[in-house]
This record gives structure tokens, C-alpha cells and sequence, in this order.
């Protein structure tokens, strides 16, 4: 053996006893791919106890041939018939062929396999950039070696597709399979990328936490601060249109420096949406390349559209006018909530502008809640958690296709996926916001 292959098989060893080990444990996305990537990159001649480079270096990967109807891990019948499946070969210092991959599956390395009690077995095909892997049983994915699920980033659609793949295996073993991007980069050497963004259990997560802040009724933060900037869900809706981008601001929102949101509590008596579709921005004090900022609160539409200051649109702030209770309020504005002043920031102000509208409904049925102009065209700085369709705005609209429209067209400018949640207000056991996954639109 040269001291160069003892070398390559002691760092084979050293991987080996890696993956084996980060196997026993949950193992994050970022650390998949840095696993593969180290795999990618491992260039020996032959393995520990010269075994075949398959059971240490390069990466496996399928191309998903199967129709969304079909389990990715259901063998073609060209497997079936000769007892292996033939998957890429991909290495630092093999042909490469991944720029034509659309998305598939990711197997784990020989090793690992053993270390996990999943088996492989591998042999070696023509031409090198290949090879063939023996059967397994379909009826068991859970036993079968899988390792990670990728997309190619410049190929239109892929990445529903790996969704539609993480989800089928979910519901099959119970387990998220990583999903990640196919992203060669010959500098660093590396083969994969994640983006927490891509996986599609995020939806959930992102519903969860919007929940949580809407049930979330403290009226000021741990810190002392003003609720906004710590619970309830800021929300835009927009219109449906191919002649701008939803997320931007539009021109009288920038006029006026100020944007309509509304502000949804489970204290706050919102009971309809304006439009069916729109977004939802995270709580004030998440940190945001582009913050959007909250500059004033009206307890009820207030017919901001054209005024110079959106802020004093009806006479200036509440506190200004020495409306500083509920019983102020009334006595001033009961006969004309839609004229109201405006409530300034304060944690006592922000929670005045909730209080005057319990027991006190309205025609339009929401709040508006000023949002400060921000730069137009750029998404990817902007704290957007999510885009929402509901069946209960005033304003009939696309709903459902409106959001995936949307989210279709934020993937395209930014490369980042954002759930659709469905939000109805009023839901039971709390559930305003849902995802489902059925129901995503990015291509």
C-alpha cells in the first residue's frame, strides 16, 4: 500500500466513524449537506480495508423517474427485472452529470449504511460517473438507506417536486428526509446547499408560531415594550396582479408613508379580511434586514387612501387630542368609528387601540394599522413570513390562486420559498392559520 492510499483510507476510516456516529443522532440539514459535501470532495483510490470507493467517498444520487402518484423510492421496472437500480456516481474527480439532474433521492455511503443496519450494495457500472445499486424492498422505506432529498436550483418545478417526495415519505415513515439544493460550486468544492426555507415541514412551524402570537393577549412584552413588537400577526392583504409585486409598497402607500395592515389578535375583534390574499410580516422585534415598521394604530378602517400623512388622516394622534381612555374615545368617536384619531406606539396607546374595539363591532370588520413605506424591490430584506388566502374578505378575489400566484412569484425573484397558510378568523381551538401542504403553489 503507498503512503498516499494509507493516508486516504485512515481519513476514509475518520469519515466513516463520523457519519456512523452523527446517524445515532438527530442530524441537522446544514450538517447533510456538509456530510455529502465532505463525500463530494474525498477523491481515494480505494477504501478502508480495501473495499471500493463506494463505501466511503463520492455520492450516490437517483433522478426521480416515478410520476407524483408514485412513492420516488418505487423501483423501475428495469430494476425490478434485472435486481439493481443504477443511480449517479458524483465526485470531485468523476464526469460530471448533475447539471442535468432535476431532483431525486440521496443514498447513504456503504459504510454508514453498515453503521445504521440499512443495507447496500454497490457495484461499479460503465461508464464511471455511474453505478448499480441491488434492489430493496419498496414496501419498507424506512429500511432503505436514504440519506437526503435534492432539487435542482436552476430547473423550473423541482423543487415542488422534492416537496411533494419529503411529504410521501413523511406520511410513509413518520420522518423528514432534508431536502437540498443541487448546487455545484467548484470553488469551495462543494455539491449541496441547504436552505431551511426549502423544507416543507416549515409551513407547519410557521403556522404554529402564528397561532401562538394570535393567542398571545399580554399587553406589553417581557421587556416593557409595546405588544407588537412581541405577540398578534401583522397582516397585508393585496390584490392579484401581474403588473407589480405583492410585497411592494404601492405609490400611495408612499405618498403617505404608510402602508394598510391589519392587526390580528385574539383580543383584537378582527372578524373579516379586506382582500383574499395577501402576506403576513413577522412580530416587530425579529431581526430583519429591511425592518417594516409600525408607525401608528387606527381601531378601525380609516379610510387612509390619499391623505398626505396617512398618520393624520382624521386630526392627528389620540394622545395628541387627549384621548387617553376608553371612555374618552367613545365619547368623541362612538357615532363615527371610522374617523378615529390615531393611536401612537406606547405600550398604554397600542393596547387602547385593542381595547375600544371590544364589544363594538363594525361594518368592515378590521383594524388599520399603519406600516411605513419601505424600499420597493427588495423581497429577500423584507421580514415576509408568510402569503395567506381566506373565504372571508370583502373584496371577493383569487383566494387559494391569488397566494400561490405570489408565492410562485417570490420564489422567482428571490430563490426562497414562503408557506401559503390558509387563515380563518374565528377558527376553533385557535386555529386561525394552517398549512397544507397540498396547497403550495412554487414551481
Amino acid at each position: 500500500m503507498s503512503f498516499r492510499q494509507g493516508i486516504a483510507m485512515r481519513f476514509a476510516w475518520l469519515l466513516m466513524i463520523l457519519f456512523t456516529a452523527q446517524s445515532a443522532w438527530a442530524v441537522t440539514g446544514p450538517e447533510v449537506a456538509q456530510l455529502l459535501n465532505a463525500r463530494y470532495r474525498l477523491t481515494s483510490d480505494v477504501c478502508a480495508g480495501a473495499t471500493p470507493v463506494y463505501f466511503c467517498s463520492g455520492v450516490l444520487v437517483r433522478r426521480s423517474q416515478n410520476p407524483a402518484s408514485v412513492a420516488f423510492w418505487k423501483l423501475s421496472a428495469e430494476a425490478v427485472s434485472s435486481g439493481v437500480e443504477r443511480f449517479d456516481y458524483l465526485r470531485l474527480d468523476r464526469v460530471s452529470v448533475e447539471t442535468g439532474l432535476p431532483n431525486g433521492f440521496v443514498l447513504e455511503d456503504v459504510f454508514t449504511a453498515i453503521g445504521i443496519g440499512k443495507e447496500l450494495e454497490v457495484n461499479a457500472a460503465a461508464p464511471d460517473a455511474q453505478a448499480l445499486v441491488k434492489i430493496w424492498d419498496e414496501a419498507a422505506p424506512t429500511r432503505i438507506p436514504l440519506k437526503a432529498l435534492f432539487y435542482n436550483l436552476g430547473v423550473t418545478g423541482t423543487l415542488r417536486a422534492a416537496q411533494k417526495d419529503q411529504l410521501a415519505y413523511f406520511q410513509a415513515a413518520g420522518e423528514w428526509l432534508p431536502i437540498l439544493r443541487l448546487q455545484r460550486d467548484d470553488v469551495q468544492q462543494t455539491l449541496f446547499g441547504f436552505n431551511q426555507a426549502d423544507q416543507l415541514y416549515v409551513g407547519y412551524q410557521v403556522a404554529a408560531r402564528l397561532n401562538a402570537r394570535y393567542a398571545d393577549t399580554a399587553p406589553v412584552c417581557r421587556d416593557g415594550r409595546a405588544a407588537y413588537y412581541c405577540n398578534g400577526v401583522l397582516i397585508r392583504t393585496t390584490d392579484q396582479s401581474t403588473a407589480f409585486h405583492s410585497w411592494n409598497p404601492s405609490p400611495g402607500s408612499v405618498r403617505g408613508n404608510g402602508a394598510s395592515f391589519s392587526y390580528l389578535r385574539a383580543d383584537a375583534g378582527v372578524s373579516r379580511f379586506y382582500k383574499s390574499q395577501g402576506f403576513v410580516i413577522r412580530e416587530q422585534a425579529a431581526p430583519t434586514g429591511n425592518p417594516m415598521r409600525l408607525r401608528c394604530a387606527y381601531p378601525y378602517d380609516a379610510g387612509t387612501g390619499g391623505s398626505a400623512d396617512v398618520c393624520r388622516t382624521h386630526g392627528g394622534l389620540c394622545s395628541e387630542l387627549g384621548v387617553t381612555s376608553v371612555q374618552a374615545w367613545v365619547a368623541r368617536y362612538s357615532a363615527r368609528v371610522n374617523g378615529s384619531c390615531a393611536f401612537d406606539l406606547d405600550p398604554q396607546q397600542f393596547q387602547l387601540s385593542i381595547d375600544v374595539r371590544q364589544n363594538r363591532g363594525d361594518f368592515y370588520g378590521w383594524n388599520e394599522f399603519m406600516v411605513a413605506a419601505w424600499p420597493q424591490n427588495n423581497p429577500t430584506q423584507l421580514p415576509i413570513e408568510a402569503f395567506f388566502w381566506n373565504v372571508q374578505a370583502l373584496v371577493p378575489g383569487g383566494g387559494l390562486s391569488g397566494a400561490q400566484y405570489d408565492q410562485k412569484d417570490y420564489f422567482q425573484v428571490t430563490g426562497r420559498y414562503i408557506p401559503i397558510l390558509r387563515a380563518t378568523l374565528g377558527a376553533a381551538a385557535g386555529q386561525v392559520f394552517v398549512f397544507n401542504p397540498l396547497e403550495q403553489g412554487v414551481q
